[in-house]
């Protein structure tokens, strides 16, 4: 299967019940180092493409990321919004199609821009380690935003893509690359953050712990997770809540009966866990931009 081929057109994904995708014409796809991701004298592995089945959608897992990209998706009508959009897989590949690019084109059906982020993986012998994944969604957050001119940008992480997320938010400071272009000279501006059923008591690095709680100035959170998710457990977004709270944060938590893990946008019609996206959009909504 022809991988350009894949990543340019992506797979149908019209017949999800809820919530329901709009049809747009296809993202735009920006390599985030166009020189080639720094740090890759060490790196062996080849992308590869996986095409699965999950509850009856075709998706692409990916792995062997060595051109970070974003894909960005445009609403119909100017939005002063834009989200990027961070994949899950386990530190070890990434889901971009279900909690990626379906995302993404549901958000721009609601009306905001989205970016899906396709980052580099820890294991894959890069100079950064895990890093790499922080220093790919900083890059693509600053592009989204120079992209879009959004006046307020935030980000959506799901499982270990929330990991990612959260230590965005919570590093931000400190997360430093060689810039690439003018984009790189704006500050790292999240004006809010979204996590799905995240990952965050991730064991500490040889370095340090990728996430390890929220900044000074948290910005409002969102985070929804299942009840009976039996591979991250749900405590993972109780405690984050807990913390957001007392860093003095804006937190809304939403913890579902039923939803297992990794439902995305496919958690069964009907069941409590599919009002996330009404309920995201909602508060969503309600989020002011950071003051500058």
């Amino acid at each position: 299967m022809n991988r350009r081929a894949l990543l340019a057109g992506g797979l149908g994904v019209s017949s999800l019940s809820a919530p329901a995708l709009a049809k747009a014409a296809l993202p735009e796809t920006i390599l985030l180092w166009p020189a080639g991701a720094p740090g890759g004298a060490g790196v062996t592995v080849q992308e590869t493409v996986r095409v699965v089945d999950d509850q009856g959608h075709k998706g692409r897992d990916i792995s062997g990321v060595r051109e970070p990209r974003l894909s960005v998706h445009q609403p119909d009508r100017a939005s002063d919004t834009a989200v990027l959009v961070i994949a899950g897989g386990a530190f070890n590949r990434v889901v971009f199609d279900k909690e990626g690019e379906e995302v993404c084109q549901w958000l721009a059906g609601a009306g905001y821009a989205a970016g899906a982020l396709l980052y580099r993986l820890p294991g894959d012998g890069w100079a950064a380690g895990q890093d790499v994944m922080l220093h790919d969604a900083a890059r693509a957050l600053r592009i989204l935003a120079a992209r879009t001119g959004a006046k307020r940008i935030g980000v959506l992480g799901f499982s270990a893509g929330g990991t990612i997320a959260a230590a965005l938010t919570s590093r931000a400071d400190e997360i430093a690359y060689a810039p690439v272009d003018a984009a790189d000279r704006a500050p790292l501006r999240i004006d809010f953050l979204g996590l799905g059923y995240p990952y965050l008591t991730v064991p500490a690095s040889p370095r340090r712990a990728l996430y390890s709680g929220p900044p000074k100035a948290p910005p409002p959170a969102f985070l929804f997770h299942a009840a009976d998710d039996a591979r991250v457990s749900v405590d993972n977004s109780l405690q984050a809540f807990q913390a957001w709270k007392a860093a003095g944060a804006e937190a809304a938590l939403h913890v579902f009966e039923q939803g297992g893990h990794g439902f995305g946008l496919r958690a069964p019609t009907g069941s409590s866990a599919a009002a996330w996206p009404g309920l995201f959009l909602t508060w969503l909504a309600s989020v002011k931009p950071a003051k500058t």
